[in-house]
């Protein structure tokens, strides 16, 4: 790839880079300032986590490393729709390695990265046939979530109702119904982790508060401001806990436990994506005795004397 086609990717994901440290040095600054006021809800949190079940914990944990899992190989099947080749372990590797970035950068800088590393397993010119594919995958996505909102407002044995109601949309486009499968495996399983958590919380009714918080931490996270969303997504879940008649001084404890269940089977997940990465990457260096076209250049560019922008 020449250097101008890849002069604009470098512009965006310093911009970007830019961006996420200004957030980071206001989110240093909030918490400095702040610290005293959030020491009680700390607190609570700890004394909320000490009080849980640890394998509901532990099970919520791998629920939410289900997430990007299932991200990862929706862009693997997107990538062989559209001509390229990569294995399940390789696409799902690649995703998390973004996902950890997201963990500690704001502004999206992971997503630069992740679709850095996986557009790299398409062919030349091909990237356009994902776009086919992600729109229609986002437009069931979009429908599920509100399908999910709709279902958080219904008694627990009609909750499922609205959910049913979309399995003629899959019949239709049975030819991508796994494709449309694959993206609605992540809410799902968001969903799942929720559920698992607040019970392990003790939190009544579990199913009904799982189904209204996940669309809300979706529309958190369109923005994220701070590392791994941090305060926006407890927000988020405080509100709808406390919108469905939890006293906030339960609320925000519990939205603390919950994002930090998130956050940690992130950076686990992320971190043994990095390894797979670092350890394929050493393989294939080993074997061939020259860099991955990837990796390489990637390693080439991150390195102060490269010319590369």
């Amino acid at each position: 790839m020449s250097r101008s086609d890849t002069q604009p990717a470098g512009l965006r994901l310093s911009r970007r880079v830019l961006l996420s440290l200004l957030c980071l040095l206001v989110t240093a600054t909030g918490l400095a300032l702040g610290w005293s006021s959030l020491q009680p809800s700390l607190a609570g949190a700890a004394d909320a986590a000490r009080d849980s079940n640890p394998a509901l914990l532990l099970l919520a944990g791998l629920l939410f490393a289900a997430v990007p899992a299932s991200c990862g190989l929706l862009w693997r099947e997107a990538i062989i729709r559209a001509g390229g080749g990569l294995s399940r372990w390789d696409a799902c590797a690649r995703y998390g390695a973004g996902s950890l970035v997201n963990t500690f950068a704001p502004a999206h800088v992971g997503d630069v990265v992740r679709a850095a590393l996986l557009l790299r397993a398409l062919p030349c010119g091909e990237p356009r046939r994902l776009v086919r594919c992600f729109g229609l995958v986002q437009g069931a996505r979009i429908a599920a979530l509100a399908a999910l909102l709709l279902a958080s407002t219904l008694p627990v044995e009609l909750a499922l109702l609205p959910l049913l109601l979309a399995l003629p949309a899959i019949f239709v486009a049975r030819d991508r119904a796994w494709l449309i499968g694959l993206g609605l495996m992540g809410p799902a399983a968001k969903v799942a982790a929720v559920t698992v958590a607040l019970t392990s919380l003790g939190v009544p009714e579990p199913l009904p508060l799982a189904l209204a918080i996940v669309p809300a931490l979706e529309l958190a996270a369109l923005l994220p401001l701070t590392p791994a969303n941090l305060g926006a997504a407890s927000a988020a879940i405080s509100v709808v806990l406390h919108a469905r008649g939890m006293p906030l001084a339960d609320a925000v404890p519990a939205s603390i436990v919950l994002h930090g269940v998130e956050t940690a089977a992130g950076i686990s997940y992320g971190s043994a994506a990095a390894v797979i990465l670092l350890v394929s990457r050493r393989n294939l260096v080993a074997r061939l005795g020259t860099p991955h076209p990837l990796t390489g250049r990637l390693w080439h560019s991150a390195r102060p004397a490269s010319s590369a922008p």
